[in-house]
């Protein structure tokens, strides 16, 4: 009785000892999944978090060439406004006018079923298109013996002779948002006293560069890849702004004012405009000129603009309709003061053609002997292209 009653207390207490760890294992099962549960959601909800926050990097980029505040609900072309990522994907709304160049943005970031929301406040600071002595959207080749290097109109003409009036200085820089070897292409022996700089997310920056020579370029570094791509907003002439043909030649002089035009505020438009035979095409204030065919200045001392002022003369290359754009060639012995904008030319400049300013087209070939002097003054003018610097101003996730 006594052997058979202790098997029973034994048996009893094993099976309570089995549940009472059944239990306690159940329990702890239970714990973990729910631990795990809670974890994948913490990080889902983190992963939304840093999706959000990719939402308002790329607003920023937007903002670069924002919507006319009139009509905030227009995207402009090239903006992104949702984009799926490993994790999950970012929704923007439309951004917000909040004031003169100050924007409110709200990015969205979901991953799995959750969902974060931050909205940011960025104040938007006018930015010049003129950022280099040379940029070309597709490329930028060199060839010859040609030289960059850059001063500033605002202090007064330029100077490299040592001494009383120096104006010279190594900002003379060559640009692409090309990331394609061959962006830029620097053949013969040029010599560029600045840096150059290729598209953006390059890990190499100089497998972009053909010929690269660093001997032959001063900045240090020498090539940088750029945060990201640099905006080339499109040119339209002005409505009701007639487009007319004219050549200048035989020492013929030619003066725009900033108060003429058929519009009568400056504003100028040629469709070839052709200047030869030592022949002068100044302004006697700030002008825009459009072209809409062929800008050609060649040989005989032809002289554009003003040397005391290059922001003055403003050369706004556009195609007409569905026309393309022909090439502007500057050749022989060219001065040219001023400022070339075509994001979608083809600019050659030739022989001994010297420039001060600023070129900026599709792409660029400079051959020969030419020089080119960037206008550091140009940074003044932000009123030409719709392109800004971004500044959060705030920063706060909605609940």
């Amino acid at each position: 009785m006594n052997t058979h009653r202790q098997r029973g207390i034994v048996l009893i207490t094993s099976v309570t000892v089995v549940m009472l760890l059944t239990s306690l294992g159940a329990a702890l099962l239970m714990r973990s999944l729910n631990e795990n549960l809670v974890g994948q959601r913490s990080a889902t909800r983190q992963d939304a978090f840093y999706l959000a926050e990719a939402g308002l990097d790329q607003a920023s980029i937007n903002l670069r060439t924002p919507p006319p505040a009139e009509n905030p609900q227009w995207i402009v072309a090239d903006d992104i406004v949702t984009q799926t990522l490993p994790t999950g994907r970012f929704d923007l709304d439309p951004p917000q006018p909040m004031g003169v160049n100050i924007w409110q943005v709200t990015s969205h970031g979901i991953s799995g079923s959750e969902q974060r929301d931050i909205q940011a406040v960025y104040q938007l600071i006018p930015q010049s298109v003129f950022q280099f002595a040379v940029f070309g959207d597709l490329n930028v080749t060199v060839s010859g013996n040609a030289e960059t290097d850059s001063y500033d109109s605002r202090i007064g003409v330029y100077n490299d002779e040592p001494g009383p009036g120096y104006n010279k200085d190594h900002n003379g820089d060559i640009g692409t948002n090309s990331t394609a070897e061959g962006g830029i292409d620097l053949g013969g022996s040029i010599f560029v006293d600045g840096q150059l700089v290729v598209g953006p997310g390059v890990a190499d920056p100089t497998s972009v560069v053909e010929d690269y020579d660093p001997s032959f370029i001063t900045a240090d570094p020498k090539v940088i890849s750029a945060t990201d791509t640099f905006p080339l907003p499109p040119v339209s002439v002005p409505p009701g702004l007639p487009c007319e043909d004219r050549s200048l030649v035989n020492d013929e002089v030619v003066t725009l004012t900033p108060d003429g035009g058929p519009l009568g505020n400056g504003t100028y438009c040629f469709h070839d405009l052709k200047l030869a035979g030592g022949s002068t095409f100044s302004s006697s204030g700030p002008v825009k000129v459009y072209i809409t065919g062929t800008l050609t200045a060649k040989g005989n001392s032809a002289t554009v603009g003003t040397s005391g002022a290059p922001k003055d003369m403003l050369i706004l290359m556009t195609p007409e309709s569905n026309a393309v754009i022909e090439d502007a060639a500057l050749a022989g012995t060219t001065d040219f003061y001023g400022a070339i904008y075509g994001p979608g030319a083809d600019i050659n400049i030739f022989g001994n053609a010297e420039i001060f300013g600023s070129v900026v087209a599709r792409s660029v070939n400079v051959t020969g002997s030419a020089l080119i002097h960037y206008d550091e003054g140009l940074n003044d003018l932000t009123t030409i292209t719709n392109i800004y610097q971004r500044r959060v101003v705030s920063w706060q996730e909605l609940e």
